[in-house]
C-alpha cells in the first residue's frame, strides 16, 4: 500500500483547520480511490488527532475496472452522503482506460456524485470537499504533456494558500466593482470584449462548503471570482491565451481559442490546435444555442500552470460560454466551456479595474 508523505500531512493540517474548519465531534469520511491513500491516510489521522469521529471509503481500482470489463458499470456507485465532512479524492488513476465509452455511460462514472448524492447531501447538511491534488497522476500527467511532479507540488501550494487571503482580494475586487455594471476586456492579442455584468449571483469560490445556502461540494484549490453576465448583451472577440484542458476528450487540450460573440451569443470561433471536441458540441446543440454566461478571475497566488485550474491564477480572466457549473443548486452542466486569459485589462464604466500584474 501507497505510504503516508510529509507533504500529505501539511495538507490534511491546513485543509481541516483553514477550509473545513472542522467543528468538535463532527464526523468525517474520507472517500478516496487506491491510488489517493497517501493523501487519504494523512486527512484520517489529522481528523481523528482533532477528535472526529471518521472513516475511510475505498473504490479499488483494480475492482473498478474489472467489474466495468464485465458490463458491471451500472452497479458502481459512491456511498450516500452521511451528515459532517466530507472529502473526496478523485480519481481513476488509468482513466484514460474510460476513453472511448458511450457519452451516457462515461459522463455516469466521472460524474460520481449525481443529483440524487447533491440532494440528499443537501437535505443532511453535509459539507463535501473536492481534493485536486488526487487528480495529478502520471496517467494524467502523461496526456496533458506536463511534468507530474511540478504540477502536484503546484496543487499542494495552490490548496494550502490561506482562505483569509483569497477573501481579501475577493473583497477588494468587489469592492472596486462598486455598482459598476458595463465591462471592456481588452489584450493586445486582439482581444476586445464589452459585456453587462448581473449583479444577481456575484459569487466568490473560497473553498468554503455552505449546505445552508445550496452550496454542497467545495473545491481545493479555491480563489475564482465569478461575475454573471446580462443576456444578449455581450459584443466583440476573445482570444484566450492559455490552454483549455479536458483529460475525457480527444484531444484533451485546446490552444488559441478564438470565439465572436453577437447579442450574447456564439457566432464563430476557431482554435490552433485541438477545437475538435468544441465544435462536436456545438454541433450537438445547434448553432447559435452557446452563450456567454459569466466572466471569471482568478485569486489564487500559488496557481501558474496547473492544468484544469489555469483559471484560478491571480488575475487570470476567464470567459463561461454555455451553463454555469458554480451555480449552487444545480450539479454538473450538461455544456460548460471556460477559456482564459493572461494579462487583460478590464474598465468597468470607462475606469481601470483589473490590470496585468495589479
Amino acid at each position: 500500500m501507497p505510504r503516508a508523505r510529509p507533504d500529505a500531512d501539511t495538507l490534511a493540517r491546513v485543509v481541516l483547520d483553514r477550509y473545513v474548519r472542522l467543528r468538535p465531534g463532527e464526523p468525517v469520511t474520507v472517500e478516496t480511490w487506491s491510488h489517493g491513500l497517501p493523501w487519504a491516510r494523512a486527512l484520517l489521522v489529522e481528523a481523528r488527532r482533532r477528535g472526529a469521529p471518521s472513516r475511510l471509503v475505498l473504490e479499488d481500482e483494480p475492482a473498478f475496472f474489472r467489474a466495468l470489463g464485465s458490463g458491471g458499470g451500472a452497479s458502481i456507485a459512491p456511498p450516500g452522503p452521511e451528515r459532517g465532512v466530507h472529502l473526496y479524492l478523485p480519481g481513476p488513476e488509468a482513466f484514460p482506460r474510460l476513453l472511448g465509452l458511450p457519452a451516457r455511460e462515461l459522463d455516469a462514472l466521472v460524474t460520481r456524485h449525481d443529483r440524487s448524492w447533491w440532494s440528499d447531501a443537501r437535505r443532511r447538511r453535509t459539507r463535501a470537499f473536492r481534493l485536486a491534488v488526487g487528480e495529478a497522476t502520471p496517467s494524467a500527467a502523461e496526456r496533458f504533456g506536463v511534468d507530474r511532479a511540478m504540477w502536484e507540488a503546484e496543487l499542494i501550494g495552490a490548496s494550502t494558500v490561506d482562505p483569509a487571503r483569497l477573501a481579501r482580494a475577493a473583497t477588494g475586487l468587489r469592492r472596486r466593482l462598486g455598482r459598476g455594471r458595463r465591462l471592456r476586456i481588452r489584450h493586445p492579442n486582439g482581444t476586445e470584449l464589452l459585456a453587462v455584468r448581473d449583479p444577481r449571483g456575484t459569487f466568490a469560490d473560497l473553498g468554503q462548503s455552505d449546505p445552508g445556502t445550496g452550496l454542497v461540494w467545495a473545491r481545493l484549490p479555491a480563489g475564482l471570482l465569478v461575475l454573471p453576465l446580462r443576456r444578449g448583451l455581450t459584443e466583440g472577440t476573445w482570444e484566450a491565451n492559455r490552454p483549455s484542458y479536458d483529460r475525457y476528450a480527444q484531444p484533451p487540450l485546446a490552444l488559441g481559442g478564438r470565439f465572436t460573440l453577437r447579442a450574447g451569443r456564439l457566432a464563430e470561433f476557431a482554435f490552433d490546435r485541438g477545437g475538435e471536441p468544441f465544435a462536436a458540441a456545438q454541433a450537438r446543440l445547434g448553432r447559435g444555442r452557446v452563450r456567454a454566461v459569466a466572466l471569471t478571475v482568478g485569486l489564487n497566488p500559488a496557481i501558474s500552470m496547473t492544468p484544469e485550474l489555469q483559471e484560478l491564477a491571480e488575475g487570470t480572466v476567464g470567459l463561461l460560454l454555455g451553463e454555469s457549473p458554480y451555480h449552487p443548486h444545480r450539479a454538473r452542466p450538461r455544456f460548460a466551456y471556460l477559456t482564459p486569459l493572461a494579462d487583460a485589462e478590464i474598465d468597468v464604466e470607462g475606469r481601470p479595474w483589473l490590470r496585468p500584474g495589479r
